[in-house]
């Protein structure tokens, strides 16, 4: 489940060696909870011969959904352990999405396993225009076919997120004066069994990772401040990460991004924005891309409503000029009840190619309605 909030290595040993030294009043018990979104989707892109969007269907329906097993416990000294598993609810590139323990106190937080880095769950962004699971800034979905255009390599517009989901060890500050800070480490980037972005481990039979494979020693940083103002609420952040390239060659480079974003939200309307910048993507010198994004929500009782603009720069040293993307998206949302919302919207995407290439260019109008059930 993205978007959380939460918020040096002798911190860490010593809030291990304090919960060591309790007993806890009652072992950790597990919940259960979770997501379901499935929405219909009809699409109109170019879809000539040689585009993107040939041989393509022009709606369809599309789902994702997570079961998540929650657990706690409050031991004598006042420190919080608990632990989180995300089940997906369909097979996709791996099983588990994330798995992690925490720690909470009065030192901060500390979460260890394969959870996103502080840098990612710190970030802030553009509101959605309908719901977290459809929109600009960090989708579940994306609908339009980008044939070879480079702007899709990622999902634009997304928070620092070099690690992904590999094992890590992260600390976050308490909160003090509104700020808080977050850092994480990462020995290697890699997922158990993955067959996404991440090369796999080979599991935990397979001994420590290799590290001539892949990047290394990864380390993101992130930092917010939240607050409010009267009836003015305040919500701003900053992160930077890095990765060791340790594979060697010519045109080789080590990958970093930095990214900023805030929203300011009174009276129902929140405005937000955020701009993330990555060089050496992929371990690749001159493959770098500019993310970025703006929209306006309004919330009143059960309705929701909300426009957003995206848009994404990509240049790579395999081609000429760039690849660009300028998205919107306008939409809406309705409670019907707890935890459950219907939604739809319609978005417009243009995706462009500085050679012309018809197979790098793109325009289509997207139209959904659905469903997200929380529970």
């Amino acid at each position: 489940m993205k978007n959380l909030l939460y918020g040096s290595t002798a911190l860490v040993a010593v809030g291990i060696l304090n919960i060591g030294s309790s007993n806890a009043a009652d072992k950790i018990k597990m919940g259960v909870g979770g997501y379901f979104s499935a929405y219909f989707v009809y699409a109109s892109q170019d879809d000539n011969t040689g585009e993107p969007g040939a041989n393509r269907r022009n709606h369809g329906l599309s789902r994702e959904g997570e079961i998540i097993f929650n657990g706690r416990t409050r031991l004598d000294n006042g420190v919080q352990v608990g632990v989180q598993v995300q089940l997906e609810a369909e097979t996709c590139n791996d099983q588990i999405d994330e798995s992690f323990m925490w720690f909470s106190g009065r030192f901060g937080r500390i979460n260890i396993g394969a959870e996103n880095s502080a840098a990612y769950l710190m970030h802030y962004a553009a509101p959605e225009p309908t719901y977290w699971s459809h929109g600009l800034n960090s989708p579940n979905f994306q609908h339009p076919s980008r044939g070879t255009n480079a702007t899709f390599l990622f999902p634009h517009t997304r928070p620092v997120n070099i690690s992904n989901d590999a094992e890590k060890i992260t600390y976050f500050t308490p909160r003090f004066a509104g700020v808080q800070l977050g850092v994480s480490y990462t020995p290697d980037v890699c997922e158990e069994a993955s067959a996404g972005s991440a090369p796999p481990c080979g599991g935990s039979y397979a001994g420590l990772p290799s590290d001539t494979n892949g990047f290394g020693e990864a380390w993101e940083f992130g930092v917010n401040y939240v607050n409010f103002i009267g009836d003015l609420g305040v919500r701003a952040s900053a992160s930077y990460g890095t990765s060791d390239n340790e594979v060697s060659g010519p045109g080789r480079d080590d990958p970093t991004e930095w990214s900023i974003g805030g929203q300011v939200s009174y009276a129902g309307f929140t405005i937000g924005g955020a701009y993330t910048d990555r060089d050496g993507l992929f371990g690749f010198e001159g493959i770098e891309s500019k993310e970025y994004n703006f929209g306006v929500h309004y919330r009143t009782g059960p309705w929701g409503v909300g426009v957003t603009y995206a848009g994404k720069e990509t240049a790579t040293p395999f081609q000429a000029g760039e690849d660009e993307l300028d998205a919107f998206e306008i939409g809406g949302s309705y409670a019907i009840g707890p935890g459950v919302v219907v939604s739809g919207g319609v978005q417009y995407w243009d995706m462009q190619d500085d050679a012309g290439a018809p197979s790098a260019e793109n325009q289509a109008t997207i139209g959904f309605i659905g469903t997200h059930v929380a529970f």
